[in-house]
């Protein structure tokens, strides 16, 4: 694979990544909102909202993370050798793919608790 297309393609799955985060964390807060502030008897809705939430954010987020870390095993040994290359290399993508999918997870259960309560 050319260095500029993987280059290319994994700063728009990067990009992909920060636009799932930043939906799914904006429909936290509005779902949130009307989970507080809302009117009564909107459970059923407001949990299937909140799987969805979850869902799309965990699996979307881990495909694009995932898509990134095996685009950074195609870096060919120039560029891989470099000091910008290890560094790439150092970065510990299951790390992120296990805290944002945790956190995304923890968000949805709170949500769920205060639903049901």
């Amino acid at each position: 694979m050319d260095p500029q297309l993987r280059s290319q393609i994994s700063m728009h799955r990067l990009d992909h990544y920060y636009d799932i985060m930043r939906t799914s964390i904006f429909a936290f807060v509005g779902l949130a909102a009307i989970i507080g502030f809302g009117p009564e008897g909107l459970a059923l809705p407001l949990i299937v909202l909140v799987i969805g939430v979850t869902a799309y954010g965990v699996l979307a987020g881990k495909t694009a993370l995932e898509d990134v870390e095996n685009l950074r095993g195609d870096m060919d040994d120039a560029f891989a050798n470099s000091s910008f290359g290890r560094g790439i290399k150092a970065r510990n993508l299951k790390g992120l793919i296990l805290t944002s999918n945790v956190l995304l997870g923890l968000i949805g259960l709170a949500e769920l608790i205060a639903i049901v309560l």
